[in-house]
């Protein structure tokens, strides 16, 4: 900036505050008329400052403001149920599908069935399904889950059927190690109520060499299993007297069983003649 510019803007401000720092009528109407002409715009930001004020005390009534707490609760709680049932109807769904792609790749004909009542001091050893004598079913047939092996029906009524249990000492089921030539009889072994009972299989080679892990499945023999059903997974192989068990982890859940399988009795015309 030149040095004749600088000279005049420092005269223009001394010149302005000289007008309004001198007592003299003059200055005074100047004041004057310099107050008259910014008023306006005064009494405008103090209306506009009085409007903000007196909205944002409306907005923190503190009972408005209880009631739309209470409001947003509320529509928070409504969408909480709705996101869970539709969870909820999400896997059934899948869970579903997934039994309706089992059911039609198995080689097995079978009929679905719905787990109906349990009890709390059978809850290992027998359960109830929804289906029964005049829906096709059949004593001593396999029940099956996508899984593996559940146990086989017992007592039979109309529409209803008893399903003893894999982890019942009486349901019986030759069954081998695979990839093994050892082969025995597996059942359910004596738990407490509250503790998931595993299997044993019995009868094995005490030379034998067992790998925690492998797969047990069913042999066929004794005519109501099929051969190749998965049982279970080897826990722990234990020497006895003579033989020697291998203690067996069952590859179903049985505490939360819903949906199961009884594979259809074969017919006449289909049975071995004697």
């Amino acid at each position: 900036m030149k040095k004749l510019n600088i000279l005049a803007l420092l005269m223009f401000i001394v010149g302005v505050i000289s007008v309004f720092m001198l007592d003299t009528p003059t200055t005074r109407m100047i004041q004057s008329r310099a107050m008259a002409a910014l008023s306006p715009f005064v009494h405008s930001s103090a209306a506009i400052a009085d409007g903000v004020s007196n909205t944002l005390a409306a907005q923190l009534d503190p009972q408005e403001m209880k009631q739309e707490y209470d409001r947003i609760q509320i529509e928070v709680e409504r969408l909480r149920i709705l996101s869970q049932k539709y969870t909820q109807t999400l896997e059934e769904n899948n869970k579903l599908r997934g039994l309706l792609e089992f059911k039609q790749a198995s080689p097995y004909k079978m009929i679905a069935a719905r787990v109906i009542k349990r009890v709390s001091t059978t809850w290992w050893n027998a359960m109830i399904i929804d289906k029964g004598l005049l829906d096709g079913l059949a004593t001593d047939t396999p029940v099956i889950s996508a899984t593996g092996l559940i146990g086989k029906t017992g007592k039979m009524a109309p529409h209803m059927c008893e399903v003893i249990l894999l982890t019942d000492e009486m349901c019986r089921v030759s069954a081998k190690i695979e990839g093994t030539i050892e082969q025995g009889i597996i059942s359910g072994e004596r738990a407490g109520l509250d503790m998931r009972p595993d299997l044993r299989l019995r009868f094995l080679n005490r030379n034998a060499i067992i790998n925690p892990g492998s797969n047990v499945i069913s042999t066929g023999e004794g005519g109501v299993f099929p051969a190749g059903l998965l049982v279970g997974r080897v826990k722990r192989f234990e020497n006895k007297d003579i033989t020697a068990d291998a203690v067996v982890e069952p590859v179903v859940d049985f505490s939360i069983l819903e949906h199961v399988f009884v594979l259809e009795a074969p017919s006449e015309e289909t049975q071995p003649k004697k």
